[in-house]
């Protein structure tokens, strides 16, 4: 009995053990199936939780790296560079112990090293060698790896890095970031503007943003677009390592004429020093497309030594002002347009009393007597244009100061225009505005308002920029053309107008006797006004606190350019106002004329921008040849067989005529640089790896090396003078 007890438990544990063995290869078939599946799936799509395996594994076989874009350049309209690419330099003394290089060498400066360190960068930066001993022994004594200098160390330009780093002392280090060099110095800084260095969250990299002028109002298209840079390190996968070309910037070419804007500096400066205004602005415009040719202002800075840059930031194109007497003449062809123009009428000069309040003229009230309105125009009347405006009545006068473009933006493209402002519910108000006051209008809507009165009566568009090139195709992305943005006065009207405010220059009591052009028959209107202030008017009747203003246009008959000067407050001989502006006024004008004259204008169309060719490795004369049938300039260094270097490099876009340099590498001998500019001497040292040591700014004024010198005579470096054109 017990043995069969035994044989049925044996059984069914024999059975269980079927039934165990069943559910585990059940189990184990299920976890293959799964496995296999999961297997299959990643096989298929190469997905584990979100992450891509191929791409995980391309990484382990290529390195990558960003390909940097560069900013494009900023040109004047003849393709003359006014804002170009550059490195930056941070000096900084490394101060760890540990940065030891091959063979022992220290890496770092030692204490022992101080005097002699602080000595070295006291000389080459400036400033006094105590301070330099200071930083590196309060770097020590905050136990610091490194310390850099404050201002004095950074920001330093090629030149100055290269002088730095050749004294080869331990511990010295640099770092390089992107920077802009505006070789003209102070040419129409105000309106070109500056980029300074950002930080690119994604990237970590720095950058160029504009923050000022044409930099940062076409920003966009100055600034490029980054690609990447990837290299396989398994032959087998090369075809793995994907990259993404950089794309470079758009190049702005500007409708500012170098040499018409040397001229327009050169006599502000003049009148600058000579009066000492608070501020001064001069800007010259061709009325036939709009085109601003010259602009400049002061407070002015120099772009390529940072002098000045921070004392003064508005830009005064953009800036709105009460413009005074100026706007008498958009009253004049307001009233012309309407009927209610008559220059033989009279009137009793001096006051007028309107809802209470006087309008006076401008000799304390005392005004001419009995005059005519025509006399009224050239001395300037107030009174006149009061009633002017009262004929018109309030709602017309309003109507065509809105249809003149005024109290909104020209839309220029410069940041932080100012749309203006105006006092209007009173009669008083009212009449004031006639004659430039309780009005405030940006120099840009004064000039656009009077391109209608320069022509037929249709309004254009004030342009800072002819085109924009992409560099990477080399086509025109845009460019400037004549835009008409109004018609606010009939052609009729403008050629009376025009006639009416040649009384300003030509009548006998005329207040702008001292703008009449040589043999050229001229047309404009001057403008005094008071500076208004929260409490009223700044001391009235003081030239010292006044605005004073000229808008001059020529030949008169039929305007081709125009010009408009402001003179914000002069502390010096303000009774000279007049003489010292026409000074600025008649030069510029007259050569601008000159211009025109001969058809010497900017170029502004495709047909006339061309590639470099690529003459590297190739002869002398294949060089030169392929070069000139570019319908450029090319100037070769050496006599070698072949090009060895070549700047600017193959199918960069350049304008006809411009220099291309080509290094053949044998017995380089220096050239006469005399009227070079900055950026084709450094250009030319860079290719014939000789230090230039440059004192100022415009063109080649002298050099210590004569020209025809050979390099391996033992030059290996040259001191270049810059001096800004003289003018008559």
């Amino acid at each position: 009995m017990a043995q069969k007890k035994r044989h049925g438990i044996w059984k069914q544990l024999d059975k269980n053990s079927r039934i165990a063995g069943l559910v585990l290869l059940a189990s184990t078939m299920l976890v293959l199936l799964v496995l296999g599946y999961r297997y299959a799936h990643i096989a298929v799509t190469k997905d584990v939780k979100g992450h891509r395996l191929d791409k995980a594994t391309q990484q382990i076989y290529q390195s990558q790296s960003i390909d940097e874009a560069k900013r494009g350049q900023i040109f004047d309209v003849n393709g003359n560079p006014m804002a170009e690419n550059t490195t930056s330099y941070t000096v900084v003394a490394v101060l760890d112990k540990s940065q030891i290089g091959p063979n022992g060498k220290k890496m770092y400066v030692t204490p022992s090293q101080d005097k002699h360190v602080s000595a070295v960068l006291a000389k080459e930066l400036g400033g006094k060698a105590s301070t330099y001993e200071k930083a590196l022994k309060d770097g020590r004594k905050a136990k610091r790896d490194q310390v850099q200098f404050g201002s004095s160390g950074s920001q330093l330009d090629v030149l100055k890095y290269k002088q730095l780093k050749n004294k080869r002392i331990p511990g010295l280090t640099f770092v390089g970031s992107p920077a802009r060099f505006y070789p003209n110095g102070v040419a129409a800084a105000n309106l070109i503007g500056l980029a300074g260095n950002v930080e690119n969250k994604q990237t970590g990299l720095t950058e160029l943003k504009g923050n000022s002028g044409i930099e940062a109002g076409w920003n966009k298209n100055l600034t490029g677009k980054n690609g990447i840079k990837a290299t396989a390190v398994d032959e087998n996968d090369a075809n793995r390592a994907k990259s993404k070309p950089a794309v470079n910037g758009s190049d702005v070419y500007t409708t500012i004429d170098s040499k018409l804007q040397a001229q327009l500096e050169t006599r502000m400066d003049v009148l600058n020093d000579t009066m000492a205004p608070k501020s001064a602005l001069a800007v010259v415009m061709d009325t036939q497309n709009g085109d601003i040719v010259a602009s400049t202002q002061r407070p002015n800075y120099n772009a390529t030594t940072g002098q000045g840059i921070g004392d003064y930031w508005q830009n005064e194109l953009t800036n709105s002002f009460e413009p005074g007497s100026v706007m008498k003449g958009v009253t004049v062809a307001s009233a012309i347009d309407t009927n209610n123009w008559n220059p033989n009428a009279t009137y009793r000069s001096g006051t007028l009393n309107v809802d209470g309040k006087k309008v006076t003229d401008w000799n304390n009230g005392r005004g001419w007597g009995q005059i005519s309105y025509d006399q009224g125009v050239g001395l300037s009347s107030n009174v006149a244009m009061a009633l002017t405006e009262q004929r018109m009545g309030a709602k017309t006068w309003q109507r065509y100061i809105r249809n003149f473009g005024f109290l909104k933006s020209t839309k220029s493209g410069l940041p932080q225009e100012n749309l203006g402002m105006m006092q209007f519910r009173y009669p008083f108000e009212q009449a004031n505005t006639s004659f430039g006051q309780a009005i405030a209008t940006t120099p840009l809507q004064m000039l656009q308002a009077y391109t209608a009165i320069a022509g037929d009566g249709t309004m254009l568009k004030p342009h800072v920029v002819s085109k924009i090139i992409n560099p990477n195709t080399q086509k025109v992305v845009y460019e400037a053309k004549r835009q008409k943005v109004g018609q606010p006065i009939k052609a009729k009207t403008a050629a009376a107008t025009r006639k009416q405010l040649e009384a300003v220059v030509y009548n006998d009591d005329g207040l702008g006797h001292d703008y009449a052009l040589k043999g050229v028959r001229t047309t404009g209107k001057s403008g005094t006004a008071q500076v208004s202030t929260a409490s009223g008017y700044q001391n009235a009747q003081n030239p010292t606190q006044e605005i004073h203003s000229w808008i001059g246009m020529a030949p008169a008959d039929k305007p081709r350019y125009m010009m408009y000067i402001v003179v914000k407050k002069p502390q010096k001989v303000p009774s000279q106002v007049t003489k010292q502006m026409a000074g600025v006024f008649k030069p510029v004008m007259t050569q601008a004329l000159q211009m025109a004259k001969g058809d010497n204008k900017a170029v502004s169309s495709q047909a006339q921008l061309t590639q470099v060719p690529d003459v590297k490795n190739q002869s002398r004369k294949q060089a030169v040849d392929k070069i000139e049938q570019a319908h450029l300039e090319a100037l070769v260094m050496g006599d070698g067989d072949k090009v060895i270097a070549q700047s600017p490099a193959a199918k960069t876009g350049m304008l006809n005529k411009q220099r291309v340099f080509v290094n053949t590498g044998k017995n380089i001998v220096v050239p006469d640089m005399h009227g070079w500019s900055k950026n084709d001497v450094m250009i030319w040292a860079d290719l014939a790896k000789i230090k230039i040591n440059s004192k100022g700014n415009g063109f080649v004024a002298a050099q210590s090396v004569e020209g025809g010198t050979r390099l391996n005579e033992g030059v290996h470096e040259m001191t270049i003078e810059f001096k800004e054109p003289k003018v008559e």
